[in-house]
Order: structure tokens, then sequence, then C-alpha cells
């Protein structure tokens, strides 16, 4: 028998009936204010300090953190680590520099973690062979602390490292890689199934060359740190190693049998992107975007011990019926989902791969007020064409999807990489215009990464809309119009 989905609302089923909800126009259009542009190679990650400076700290993928202050990307890095990273693999890749997250406590003088910031990044394999026909090892994932040389410094020690967790990883693709502190100033941490697909390939449990069905997959095996969100105390000893604590509250602590005990929740394939809605009056929770396997892309509320269903289910639909031992909870949903382009099974054909967002809580634009902006990365491969996209909660647990109006054309030409708010709640989007981490236009040699302010377009007002509607000027409008023709 198969574990029951929990979950207060299965969105496919108003999208199946509505192919986009009613409300669709309810959030406004918005505009894409460039804030940099040919600087960032390829930004995955947009963060701040939370320290008072308003500064933002853009990830770029191969190894750098760029200091935006004022607007303007100053010409010193936070951090380059770019020498610790696996090598480039040619064409495309989705290993890097993929997470950052400041200390809590971060620039307040005298505090324990005033100076101390979190990296997520690809290593080079410490052992193993990636062409093992069972257990290959294509690179590591290192989580690691470093230290600003001052405090209010723009830059950062880069002998500081302390690594606090590395595991393996069997392929290159589904890392993840979201770092952030929850309410509870502990940190949590995204993590793929391992890669390659329908994780049951060679280095997945109960996987194999012949990719075979009913097996477990690393994101149910418990065992395994893969497929997870992960939560832990970076000013704790107690984990393994003692370079981190592990939370007495975790879900799965004294479980016994291997169980890896910094494990949050369970069941996701590759969580790119995620973000707790801590702007100001926010709620607090968990918002992760899955990406799918070939047909459904989701986003989810996680919360502690919640199985997301991966590789039971893709999205609210069935993947493999045959995995087994049955997880003994029931299974929770997504809040929001959509198919790619040709699948046909009832819901809206978007793109290929969904962007995790954020809440916008600003107070320039109360018309966003609440509402979860997010992507779709693109629609095609051979050429960028990434689609911006809104969430509305409309109940408790009940959220409407919606298609952006985006001045100048939504989709909008370009890959969708990340999101970001800055300390006031005002939100950022990331993008790049190449396919591969390190590629440049081939026509002007310049990077494409581009890093853009999230604004309302203003609404004409309701006098102008009410004097247009009047005959006499419409009448004008259409001779105007015959002359000019």
């Amino acid at each position: 028998m198969r574990p029951t989905m929990k979950t207060s609302v299965i969105v496919a089923l108003t999208l199946a009936l509505h192919p986009w909800p009613s409300s669709q126009a309810a959030l406004p259009t918005i505009r894409l204010q460039p804030l940099s542009q040919h600087e960032i190679v390829a930004p995955v990650g947009i963060a701040n300090a939370g320290d008072g400076s308003n500064r933002l700290f853009v990830i770029d993928q191969r190894g750098k953190i760029h200091v935006m202050e004022n607007g303007q990307v100053l010409p010193t890095p936070l951090l380059d680590l770019e020498s610790r990273l696996v090598p480039e693999r040619p064409g495309f890749d989705e290993r890097g520099l993929l997470g950052l997250a400041f200390h809590p406590q971060f620039g307040q003088a005298g505090a324990a973690g005033a100076n101390k910031f979190y990296v997520y990044y690809s290593a080079p394999r410490p052992g193993g062979d990636p062409d093992d026909p069972v257990q290959p090892v294509n690179h590591q994932s290192i989580i690691a602390e470093y230290s600003v040389t001052g405090l209010g410094a723009n830059v950062a020690d880069p002998n500081s490292e302390r690594i606090l967790l590395s595991f393996e990883e069997p392929q290159f693709n589904h890392n993840a890689g979201f770092l952030g502190f929850g309410p509870d100033n502990l940190l949590y941490v995204t993590t793929g199934d391992g890669g390659g697909g329908g994780d049951n390939e060679p280095g997945h449990t109960g996987g194999g060359a012949n990719n075979p069905s009913g097996g477990l997959g690393n994101a149910q095996d418990l065992t395994r740190l893969l497929g997870k969100t992960l939560r832990i105390d970076v000013d704790g000893n107690n984990g393994p190693g003692g370079q981190y604590g592990i939370p007495i509250d975790n879900p799965l602590v004294g479980a016994g049998g291997g169980v890896h005990e910094e494990i949050y929740a369970y069941g996701l394939r590759n969580p790119w992107r995620a973000s707790f809605d801590n702007g100001p009056g926010g709620t607090g929770r968990l918002f992760v975007a899955d990406v799918g396997q070939g047909d459904v892309e989701e986003v989810n509320l996680v919360e502690k011990g919640g199985n997301y269903g991966w590789r039971i289910q893709e999205g609210s639909f069935e993947f493999d019926p045959n995995v087994t031992p049955t997880p003994d909870v029931p299974l929770i949903g997504p809040i929001a989902q959509y198919a790619h382009p040709g699948s046909a099974n009832g819901l809206p054909e978007v793109g290929l791969a969904v962007t995790g967002g954020v809440v916008y809580r600003g107070s320039d634009f109360p018309q966003l007020q609440c509402a979860y902006l997010f992507a779709d990365w693109s629609n095609g491969f051979s050429q960028p064409n990434g689609t911006l996209l809104g969430l509305e909660e409309i109940g408790i647990g009940q959220f409407d999807l919606s298609v952006l109006n985006v001045e100048g054309g939504n989709p909008i030409g370009q890959f969708i990489q990340a999101f970001g708010l800055d300390e006031s709640g005002e939100a950022y989007v990331a993008t790049k215009g190449t396919l591969a981490p390190s590629a440049l236009d081939p026509a002007t040699g310049l990077p494409t990464g581009a890093i853009y302010r999230i604004v309302v377009v203003p609404e004409p007002a309701a006098w102008l809309l009410l004097l247009l509607s009047l005959p006499a000027v419409a009448k004008w409008r259409s001779t105007t119009l015959d002359r000019s023709t």
C-alpha cells in the first residue's frame, strides 16, 4: 500500500481545471531595473549580511563572492574560492560555489559570530573513482566557515577556512546548495540527490547501471545526507568531527542505525534555491523550490520531519510506485507545481527547472507584499528564456500561481538563476545569457550575468483611465491613429 499524500491543497487540481488562475492579474506589472550588467559571469545567489550596511553579496558560480555597495559592484570580491573548486565541466556544469549565509550575529561588535559567514562549494573528490560501477565519487560538497578581516570589512581572510561538513557526490549534477539561517538561528542546508537521473543510478541507494525500478534512492535513505534539508548549529560541537552541533530537537535525533541526525526534512531531488520568509513581518516559513525529473517542477513549504516524496513521486504525480521500503510517514505535496513543455499532464506548461525565490517584505511596493516571487530557469537549453512567476496565498496553505506581467515581455530571454532580498525586504533577481558557468558573450567577450531590482510599474491614475474611456477621447484617439498610418 502506497503512503498517502499530506498537503493542505493540491494546486494541481485547480490548475488542471484552469490553465492559469483567475487571479493572474492580481499581481502588478513589474520592471527589471538593472543594477549590474556585464560584470558578473554566473550569478547563482544573492544575500545580505543583516548588519545594517544593506550591502548585497552575489555568488559567482566559479568562486567569487562579489560585494555590491550603493548599487555598485566593488572591484575586489569578498572572497575568491576558485582555486578550491572542482575543475569546470565543459559546456554545462552544476558544480561550483553555490551557497552563502552570514552568521546571525554578523556585524555585532563583541559577538562570537561578528565576523563569520558560511559557504557551500564543490571541491575535488578526496578519493574514490568517478567511474566506479557501484559507488562512483565525482566530487565532494563542502560547507565551510570564513571570517572577514574586520568589522564592516569588504574582504575576507582566505586562510580562515574551517570546514564544518563534507560529503561525497556520485555525479556532477543535483548539488542544490542553499545555505540560510532560520528564525531559530540554526543553519539550514539543501542537498541534491547526488545527480544523474531518477535517483537510481550507481551511487544511489538501490540504484545501478540499468536504473532498476523500486530502489529506495538517496533522497529517501536516511543514512545519506543527499536529497535532504539539513539543520545544524554552527556554534555547537556535538556533531561528527566536532565542528558543528546537532540541535536536540532535530526530528531524527536518537534514531540510530546510521541515520543522520542532521536531517531536518527529506525526499527532495534538487532543491535549487530556497529562502526563509524572514523579512519585516515575515512568517519564518521555509520555501524550497525542487527541480523535477522530466515533467513536474514544484515549490514546497518545508517542515520538520517532512518527507517530500522523491523518488516515489515527482510533485504530486507518481514516479516509481515500487520504491521499497514504503515510508512510514505521509508524503507532503507541493504548494505549487507546473509542467515541462509537452508533458501533457494537465498542469500549465512553463519550463524545465524551477528557480527558488523570495517572499517580498519590502515597503516600496505594497502591491507585492507577501507574494512569493520565483521563476522557471528556461524553457530550453539552447536559448535562454526564463519565466518570472508568482505565488499569492489566498488561504492558509492555499496558493495561486501566476505568470508575472513583466515590462518588455515574459519569458525574459535570459536564464533566471536566483533571487535575493536586501535588508529592507526589497527583491532582486540574478540572470545570465550563456549556459556554461564561465562562458562569456561570444559577440562581445563580456560576462552575461546581471543583477536586477524588481520594481512595480506605476499604473495610470484612475482619472486618466476614465478620461481615456470617454467617447470623445476614444474618437480622437481613433482618428489620430488613422492619420498616423
